[in-house]
């Protein structure tokens, strides 16, 4: 049943390619490849060691563990408010615990690259709010892109060189990236030719600053696909990690309470304690809970799955019992996007997963 969907997937070209991947305990129980790695310019095989630009997924995996490492540290809490390291910030009124959770009432995006050089902090203090902080969920890259500077001021290191220090280097992760080298960059699944999405997006409140703006054109291959990560350096902790399906499957461990390494247990179980309770979506610290009606997750998994997905066709959703990990790579947005819902797709391919692992 997986190999016929997968298929018609690929027949209405859905995606180029697929890698799905499922474990329990540190231990894969199955990993499956369908596809190309590549349709454009020239068709390309798809092998286990290709990255995949994990967009969102960067968010809980690199920004929300950061930020739970200097939890863990004692040196900062989730009741604390972000312009106390941040005094640009002083008209928001927002905790880190909100930041994390996407309730600190932020706009879901903003292109900060069209208005440099007046800085990221400045330009979030002047946004309008979506809601007022701590009353509703609106899931938000504003956010992250400020707990990437709220991370770098409290370390006093630059985001990848901390990622790379307390996370990536630790676990030994060499398939794992937020700067992909030069070398590596063929292994990478292509993404889009050009921006041509994102700049349309900007038509709107943004026309006379994108219309100045110099877009990328050629295609986009081992660079980051959103452009708010791309013109900050590679990551604006809102996206930038690029990892292999087996990188993600370690990386993954590293939330479950009982098998991480790096935080101590009560640490991680934060990434599985609900922070939005009556906000309208279940959040943790950096993940969504799959209580939430209509996730990527859908009815395959628990209601008390976590998980997360990333606007280039990945997810990576979690589970409690047995520890289990459910890994959805794609490159669905290779060679232009796709503004069809990618969420009935993945919700079909956990089930489907689930009865190939044995687990159904």
């Amino acid at each position: 049943m997986l190999d016929a969907y997968v298929r018609r997937q690929l027949e209405r070209k859905a995606f180029p390619g697929l890698t799905l991947l499922a474990g329990a305990g540190g231990r894969v129980l199955c990993e499956r490849r369908f596809g190309l790695r590549a349709t454009w310019p020239d068709p390309e095989p798809l092998d286990a060691d290709t990255l995949y630009d994990l967009a969102s997924l960067t968010k809980p995996l690199v920004t929300a563990f950061l930020a739970a490492w200097f939890i863990d540290r004692g040196e900062w809490r989730l009741e604390d408010e972000a312009r106390r390291f941040l005094p640009q910030l002083k008209p928001l009124p927002a905790t880190l615990g909100q930041l994390l959770a996407h309730s600190a009432g932020l706009p879901p995006w903003h292109p900060f690259y069209l208005y440099r050089p007046q800085g990221d902090l400045e330009q979030a203090a002047a946004l309008p709010l979506a809601a007022a902080p701590g009353t509703r969920v609106v899931y938000s890259d504003v956010g992250y892109i400020l707990l990437r500077h709220l991370l770098e001021k409290v370390s006093g290191s630059g985001f990848r060189e901390l990622a790379q220090r307390l996370l990536l280097g630790p676990l030994g992760l060499d398939d794992a990236f937020l700067l992909v080298p030069e070398a590596e960059r063929g292994r990478c699944a292509p993404t889009e030719v050009g921006n041509r999405y994102e700049k349309g997006m900007c038509r709107v409140g943004h026309a006379a600053a994108a219309a100045r703006f110099a877009w990328r054109c050629g295609l986009i291959r081992g660079e980051v696909h959103d452009a708010n990560s791309f013109y900050a350096g590679g990551s604006a902790g809102n996206a930038g990690l690029f990892a292999s399906a087996r990188a993600l499957f370690r990386l993954g461990r590293e939330f479950f309470p009982a098998a991480c390494t790096l935080l101590r247990p009560a640490t991680a179980a934060l990434f599985w304690r609900d922070l939005t309770p009556g906000m309208g979506a279940g959040r943790s610290a950096g993940f969504q809970l799959n209580s939430t009606p209509r996730t990527s997750g859908g009815r395959a998994l628990p209601a008390s799955a976590i998980g997360h997905s990333g606007f280039t066709g990945t997810s990576i959703w979690l589970e409690a019992e047995g520890e289990r990990q459910w890994i959805i790579l794609s490159n669905r947005v290779h060679p232009r996007v796709k503004k069809e819902d990618f969420h009935p797709v993945r919700r079909r391919l956990h089930l489907l997963l689930r009865r190939e692992a044995g687990l159904a």
